[in-house]
């Protein structure tokens, strides 16, 4: 049980570093090289150079993936759903991340009514 527990601080602690990494990233290198306030060597230097970039690394990924079936039915049953199977578990842990970094800057859609101001304050 200890094992478990130590398991888990240690999971907790690389998935808050991946979301300070991949935060501090946007801010520090990718925000500046898009301004052309410094270059970081990316391959675009517009927000627009920058989707176009986003955009053909979805494509290259959903290659990959398409990839990975064709290369796994080649290993025979048992190998090939083995295979899917840790390497689909693999991505959705990864991807998990991601989207949970995501989810948290957000803004909400919404907000709590108890936090709007229903009259100026008195000066």
């Amino acid at each position: 049980m200890k094992k478990r527990s130590i398991g888990k601080f240690v999971a907790s602690i690389r998935r808050k570093l991946f979301m300070h990494r991949v935060g501090w990233e946007i801010i520090h290198k990718i925000f500046p090289h898009v301004n052309e306030w410094a270059d970081y060597g990316y391959p675009f230097s517009s927000i627009e150079g920058m989707a176009a970039s986003s955009n053909a690394k979805y494509r290259a990924a959903e290659r990959t993936l398409r990839l990975i079936e064709q290369t796994a039915s080649k290993l025979g049953e048992a190998e090939g759903n083995a295979f899917r199977y840790i390497a689909y578990r693999d991505l959705n842990e990864r991807m998990s991340v991601y989207l949970e970094f995501a989810s948290q800057r957000v803004p909400p859609a919404t907000c709590d009514p108890r936090y709007i101001a229903t009259r100026a304050p008195v000066v």
